[in-house]
């Protein structure tokens, strides 16, 4: 128990909403009139951290992103709820990370909530059967809940196999528009080139090869979402082309869910770090007519939800 406990001062609350760019915490003080006070003045801080995911939990890396995690709050927490990408409640991955998490802050295990990172952010935003989440991070899903709890989904299988229209895929496809300059002897010049030079530190194979596979996972390709979006504001043609295949693949996965709801009006949300530009939102809403792009913290809303996980 925290001195703010013994205190009777109202708990203190930790919010994660992790993923694969980087792992984003709201720290609030508990109250039970927050429906009377802003949001900043419970607000005890919010930041981001490296990157975590239920496969990085248990790594040499995954200690290290929980250690910069803990040290960067300013005060413990009395309760946690997380969000990570590739979790299911009651599983036994779940309870795994649960009790992960309350030995990183010293917590009871019941102090410590988890859910995937797509039911985290499909609370943010809506209630089962109001419509379809279309998330564009990292990687890209279209996911649902039907008014009965059905849980439905498009996408979502990776940045190996799938993730169009993410920020690693928009990476991915700016790296093969350099490196079919490279297989002809070329060198590209344009604003696409100067952004992705800016941010690799050369156009040269050694020094792209090094930047691709440095680090692992697909956040190195997801730092190039913003090099592209950035050029395409200078308007730059091949920019703006990979952005508007980016914003076709996710129109397909809103396709697709709202095929699988047999909904074909059905309401789409669309959030996440790669819509952010104004680019690829432009260009969504285009290829995707009535589409809604949204953006609430994620993590403010998981740190609302450790309220509920005290007595």
């Amino acid at each position: 128990m925290s001195d703010v406990q013994h205190l009777n001062l109202p708990p203190v609350l930790l919010g994660l909403d992790a993923g694969g760019s980087g792992t984003k915490w709201h720290l609030r003080r508990g109250d039970g009139t927050l429906a009377q006070v802003t949001l900043a003045q419970v607000t005890l801080g919010q930041g981001r951290t490296a990157p975590l995911t239920t496969l990085v939990l248990g790594t040499p890396q995954g200690q290290a992103a929980l250690a910069e995690l803990r040290a960067a709050l300013p005060a413990p927490p009395d309760a946690v709820h997380a969000g990570l990408p590739g979790l299911a409640r009651g599983t036994e991955r779940a309870a795994w990370v649960q009790h992960l998490l309350a030995e990183t802050f010293n917590l009871p295990a019941a102090h410590v909530g988890v859910e995937s990172d797509l039911d985290l952010a499909f609370r943010a935003h809506l209630r089962p059967g109001e419509g379809a989440l279309l998330y564009a991070g990292t990687g890209s899903i279209a996911y649902g809940i039907l008014a009965d709890g059905r849980v439905i989904r498009a996408g979502g299988r990776g940045y190996r196999i799938g993730d169009d229209g993410g920020g690693s895929s928009i990476g991915r496809l700016a790296l093969r528009w350099l490196t079919a300059y490279m297989d002809v002897g070329e060198v590209p010049q344009g604003a696409l080139a100067q952004e992705l030079r800016a941010v690799m530190g050369g156009l040269d194979w050694d020094t792209v090869r090094a930047f691709v596979y440095g680090t692992p996972g697909a956040s190195a390709l997801a730092r190039l979402a913003l090099p592209v979006s950035n050029a395409a504001l200078q308007n730059d043609e091949s920019a703006l082309d990979i952005l508007r295949q980016a914003a076709e693949s996710l129109a397909d996965l809103a396709g697709r869910i709202r095929q699988q709801a047999g909904l074909p009006a059905w309401p789409v949300i669309a959030t996440g770090g790669a819509l952010q530009g104004e680019p690829l939102a432009a260009l969504l809403r285009e290829a995707l007519p009535g589409v809604t792009i949204q953006f609430r913290a994620h993590e403010a809303t998981a740190s609302a939800l450790a309220l509920d996980l005290l007595p």
